[in-house]
């Protein structure tokens, strides 16, 4: 794991999990109530309003990443198949990371004699006219080669020491097949990838193994939830969980502590702090200001607002509303308010209405707005 620094910068420096993991907020749901349709971030925020209220968390089972398939007495049957579900910057990889991370240290999952990581991605550029198909074995020998061919054999006898992790659902380019007719149960023979995910997820190929699958939830439509015995929900951070965050990120308590006021005085901002992607962004825009004189904080503010706010466009419209319309009316807004508020429209790409009546603006938070402006039909 690196830390995060603009491509080429000589400064960049790794840093174990321990130094910078902070542990998600993960839930047990029911797969068979999961519904597709809801927008993802959306969805997200909602559900983080509803386990803040008081009692409400009460309801739901918080999963830590250590207790993934272990056995627990409320259950009768061993958890094998699980899938992972979040919004896109939640953290699915990075919990990845860290389970791969944990088991090679010796420190979790030693039930597991082999792990196998394989991403969708990955998958889609093997899948090609040349090779459109290929078998269990072939495939972990490409991305595993100290693997021989004899020792992979040894390996694949006991199915019930081995995990597998598919990760990003999502990104993957064909739709899975569960029909039993197209399902395989040899390891040695060649089927279209996608066969090899729904023959592991149905327990047709290598039966006993493990298989962990990770997906944004607007994927899961091609899921047999039916067959999965554990489905859980990475819902991010939460307020304890940016602190903490902020603290690991910035090493100092004091700048940390600095840092996340700025956060939690701007709405905007700490709403999105839930997502451990936006979280990193704000902190890193952070961290290279606050080293300098005290002019330079209002610019952080600014550039940290607009990487923010500006990075999805379906939230961003989701928050204006269909009638794409913004009432500012008789509010103060400071230039980097304007500044935020131009990025937020121009990221929406248009804006029907903009009502500014009763708004004082000093020269400065004219200018800040004007990128904003070209893209409103009507300004009041």
């Amino acid at each position: 794991m690196e830390a995060q620094a603009s491509p080429g910068d000589p400064h960049t420096t790794a840093v174990g999990f321990e130094t910078l993991y902070t542990e998600l907020v993960a839930v047990e749901q029911d797969p068979r109530n999961h519904k597709e349709t809801e927008h993802e971030l959306l969805k997200t925020g909602m559900f983080h309003e509803e386990l803040m209220k008081k009692g409400a968390a009460e309801k739901y089972e918080r999963i830590w990443i250590e207790q993934l398939f272990r056995r627990r007495p409320v259950r009768v049957n061993p958890v094998n198949i699980i899938v992972v579900s979040g919004m896109a910057g939640i953290g699915k990889t990075t919990m990845v990371q860290k389970i791969m991370y944990d088991w090679a240290r010796g420190t979790q999952y030693q039930r597991f004699e082999f792990v196998f990581l394989v991403k969708f991605r990955e998958l889609n550029l093997l899948d090609n006219e040349n090779e459109p198909q290929m078998s269990l074995t072939k495939l972990i020998e490409r991305h595993y080669k100290y693997l021989s061919n004899d020792r992979l054999k040894d390996v694949l006898k006991n199915p019930e020491t081995l995990l597998f992790i598919f990760d990003g659902l999502d990104e993957f380019k064909h739709k899975l097949n569960f029909t039993q007719s197209q399902l395989c149960s040899n390891p040695d023979v060649e089927v279209p990838f996608h066969i090899l995910v729904t023959s592991l997820v149905s327990r047709t190929l290598l039966k006993g193994c493990s298989v962990l699958i990770t997906s944004r939830p607007t994927a899961l439509w091609v899921m047999d939830m039916e067959r999965v015995d554990q489905f859980v929900e990475i819902l991010g951070f939460f307020p304890e969980q940016r602190l903490m965050y902020c603290k690991k990120f910035f090493g100092d308590t004091a700048l940390a502590a600095q840092a996340f006021q700025y956060i939690k005085e701007n709405t905007i901002l700490y709403s999105m702090c839930f997502s451990p992607s936006y979280c990193w962004m704000i902190c890193s825009v952070w961290k290279s200001h606050f080293m300098k004189p005290e002019k330079a904080k209002s610019e952080a503010l600014q550039v940290g607002q607009w990487l923010c706010v500006t990075q999805n466009k379906e939230l961003i419209r989701d928050t204006i509303g269909v009638d794409l319309k913004m009432n500012f009316r008789s509010t103060t807004l400071s230039a980097v308010d304007c500044a935020v508020l131009a990025a937020v429209i121009s990221c929406c790409g248009e804006l029907k209405e903009l009502d500014l009546s009763g708004t004082s603006l000093i020269t400065e938070s004219i200018k800040r707005l004007e990128p904003g402006l070209s893209c409103c039909s009507v300004v009041r």
